[in-house]
């Protein structure tokens, strides 16, 4: 039975209170192929949407920088676009898009925008032709951003989620890291770097296909716009596939899954008054990080490499695809034993181990230390920003997720955008000691210790006691 919650009362009665049927019926079931499907197919998403990122990062330092066409300061302000104001927007504007048409349609979305963008890049060269498609560049990605693990964390319940989200993780991590970020560029650049560019816009055009072919909507979504016979429809064929190896399936228990349900939720939602502490919160920690541990040294690191210790684009790309096995490696081991520490502890042990290699980095000439320690930076890295990918969603109820998501994450790109001036002015006025400095210090470590400090512990509760 449904009931008025106070807030509707005041509304004209459009927010009500229901028990929550589809989300308990949807957390009973048990880990299954079908789970396994349905994420890794998002997971390389993600992975092939994420390789659109920040391509100046890669163009700049092999193609760009030869040729004369961008000087330093204006690669800086192509990079800040694309990782800051582009993913500004479309974590934003996709993440209530998600909320208000559907977690598939925008999702499918994503990854055609995805492809759309990346391939002119192949062929320009003009700096306000570039500005101008820097701001869409990842508009695609920034939506993977908002809605991936908003998605996976409502189609399975508590005990198989940490399981099977963070083992596809891991072959996200291998599949952008190693093979899309460091095999297949090892190869093609600089010389074929337009043909890299055509691979990448395939295959996020593929994804929508298969996405739009293999992609069942949110029940959890589905029952909190209110279109039960539709959530219900679509548990029945997750049930059925289920079934079929496991024949018994436990009755839910409604109990713990009562759900406020929405006709329509506000852009601006997740600052009402239940939600604004953390809603702030979390955007101070992904301002900061975004601003060091994430995008300030990704903005600078493979000119560190190049101009500094004199490495070829050969050697970084395979530097690089190194730095994945050794993370992927990692975060499997944090997906098989990483439930019994809070995710919050492992976020903070990640800046940790980033800010200690770059110190490391800094002193160390020779190439074996050099490759150990770069290694390390990228471990710590991926553990910091994979776990914060898992831990932000879960701190919002279904009808507000991926906006939650959006104005968090998406808009802590803010310091991405701001984080990656600073870095490139510090770089060149600094020298790369004090730019070290900031993208540890300010940029790893404070949110780090934020985090371990002041978030919430998450292991084994429900997305709607988590949001609560």
């Amino acid at each position: 039975m449904t009931q008025d919650t106070p807030a509707a009362a005041a509304a004209g009665g459009t927010t009500l209170v229901i028990p929550g049927e589809m989300a308990a019926r949807v957390d009973r079931l048990p880990m299954s192929l079908m789970a396994w499907e349905i994420c890794l197919i998002v997971q390389v998403g993600w992975a092939c949407a994420a390789s659109t990122d920040g391509i100046a990062q890669r163009l700049y330092p092999f193609v760009w920088l030869p040729a004369k066409v961008i000087t330093h300061s204006q690669y800086n302000v192509l990079y800040a676009l694309q990782v800051g104001i582009s993913i500004l927007i479309g974590g934003y504007a996709l993440g209530w898009l998600a909320d208000k048409i559907g977690r598939r349609p925008a999702l499918i979305l994503s990854s055609l925008l995805a492809g759309v963008f990346i391939w002119p890049f192949a062929y320009v060269t003009n700096y306000a032709a570039l500005f101008v498609l820097s701001i869409a560049d990842t508009l695609g990605f920034a939506g993977f951003l908002a809605i991936n693990v908003v998605y996976m964390s409502e189609i399975m319940g508590p005990k198989v989620r940490p399981r099977v989200m963070m083992f596809c993780q891991v072959v996200c991590i291998f599949l952008l890291e190693v093979i899309l970020a460091g095999i297949v560029p090892h190869y093609l650049f600089p010389g074929q770097y337009r043909e890299y560019l055509w691979i990448l816009t395939g295959l996020n055009l593929a994804i929508a296909a298969l996405l739009f072919w293999r992609m069942p909507e949110s029940p959890r979504w589905l029952e909190a716009r209110e279109r039960r016979d539709q959530a219900r429809r679509v548990v029945e064929r997750m049930e059925a596939r289920v079934m079929k190896r496991h024949p018994v399936l436990p009755e839910p228990d409604l109990a713990p899954y009562e759900v406020v349900a929405e006709e329509k939720t506000s852009m601006f939602a997740v600052f009402n008054r239940q939600y604004v502490v953390v809603t702030v919160f979390l955007l101070v920690v992904m301002v900061l990080g975004y601003g060091g541990i994430i995008y300030g040294v990704g903005s600078q690191r493979i000119l560190f490499l190049v101009e500094n210790r004199h490495y070829s684009a050969g050697f970084v790309f395979a530097m690089t695809a190194w730095a994945g096995v050794a993370a992927s490696a990692v975060y499997l081991l944090n997906a098989l034993f990483g439930q019994r520490i809070e995710r919050k502890y492992t976020q903070l042990f990640g800046a940790i181990l980033f800010a200690g290699s770059w110190f490391g980095l800094y002193n160390v000439h020779s190439t074996p230390g050099v490759y150990v320690l770069f290694i390390l930076s990228v471990v710590g890295a991926i553990l910091w920003l994979w776990s914060m990918y898992v831990y932000i969603p879960i701190n919002y109820p279904t009808r507000m997720r991926s906006l939650g998501t959006g104005w968090t994450d998406g808009v802590g790109h803010l310091g991405a955008w701001g984080g990656v001036l600073l870095c490139g002015a510090v770089f060149t006025a600094a020298a790369p000691l004090g730019w070290i400095w900031l993208i540890t210090i300010p940029g790893a470590l404070v949110p780090g210790v934020l985090i371990a400090v002041f978030g919430k512990s998450q292991r084994r509760r429900t997305l709607e006691e988590l949001s609560r």
